[in-house]
């Protein structure tokens, strides 16, 4: 609040929490979608919590580090950079689309839910 505007800060930190839903909506979804059902909750927490862990663990001390390094205030960015650029290319050559699998598992139709006993 160095510049003393309130609904300034305000409203960008609602900008910041919906495009942080609208993200993590689709995460979770995609997240889901990759594994089979008897699996999903432990084949989904435990690599997502170890990656988590990992890079937004050690953030604060590259950041530090980078800034130190370097000089500028802006080398964090880079570091930021350089993680989407690798989630991009990880999302487009890994990731599939799990509908026509799950439709044709159904026999060509839609697959019912699946109940939890």
């Amino acid at each position: 609040m160095s510049l003393g505007n309130l609904v300034a800060a305000i409203s960008a930190m609602l900008l910041l929490g919906l495009l942080i839903a609208v993200f993590d909506g689709a995460l979770s979804a995609m997240m889901a979608e990759q594994f089979p059902a008897r699996i999903r909750s432990g084949a989904m927490a435990i690599p997502y919590n170890l990656v988590v862990s990992a890079f937004g663990g050690t953030v604060p001390y590259v950041a530090t580090w980078m800034v130190a390094s370097t000089g500028s205030k802006l080398a964090p960015s880079f570091y930021v950079m350089f993680l989407a650029a690798v989630t991009l290319v990880v999302a487009i050559t890994a990731i599939r689309e799990t509908a026509p699998r799950r439709t044709r598992a159904a026999g060509g139709r839609d697959p019912e839910p699946t109940r939890q006993p």
